[in-house]
């Protein structure tokens, strides 16, 4: 009979160095993007090159890492608006929130976009799509969300504004205004179903 062992906790040193790490390769993917190089994330981070691998072996390992930390905050904030008593306003501030996130990090978001299944796998571990879902629902149950509206259309809406954010005329908050009125019910125009 075999059993499973359980992976030991991370040391309290370990976990600051990881978060050292992803937050110097977050700096510097947003300077260099994909040519950011692991030497300069942990000069960056203020650890040893070893300790960088250590933590993540490839530099695709490291971009799963920071899809992971993103979508652990995104996870993060669905729950709190999952506390907030009107559910309208609980809506609006996830998805006010969630586009600050977006915009302020415009390298990660194109890095994400360009890797769907990254994204969707780091998505799916912190069960984002549920938590949207039951925002929404929350919303949709008080009369204030279109009920045609899906959870799958808030990360579209997501990656449609970094996107935007490319352009240096972007007002993010005048496109996360404009997107929250195509929410709001009854909805003008009856949207096609979802192919």
């Amino acid at each position: 009979m075999t059993t499973a062992i359980e992976p030991r906790p991370m040391r309290a040193d370990a976990r600051r160095n990881r978060e050292s790490v992803i937050g110097a390769a977050r700096r510097c993917m947003a300077r260099d993007g994909l040519d950011a190089g692991m030497e300069e994330i942990a000069r960056r981070a203020g650890v040893g090159v070893g300790t960088v691998y250590r933590h993540f072996p490839t530099k695709e390992a490291l971009i799963e890492g920071l899809a992971q930390a993103r979508f652990e905050r995104l996870a993060e904030l669905g729950r709190e608006a999952l506390e907030v008593e009107d559910p309208w306003q609980a809506f609006c501030d996830f998805m006010r929130a969630s586009a600050r996130i977006q915009t302020d990090d415009r390298a990660l978001s194109e890095i994400l976009v360009s890797r769907q299944e990254t994204m969707r796998a780091s998505a799916e571990k912190v069960g984002m799509l549920d938590l949207v879902a039951e925002v929404m629902g929350r919303a949709q149950a008080s009369g204030d969300l279109r009920a045609d509206a899906a959870p799958e259309d808030v990360p579209m809406m997501m990656c449609a504004l970094a996107g935007a954010s490319e352009n240096p005329m972007t007002d993010p908050e005048r496109y996360i205004t404009l997107v929250l009125d195509g929410f709001r019910a009854p909805g003008a125009t009856p949207l096609p179903p979802r192919s």
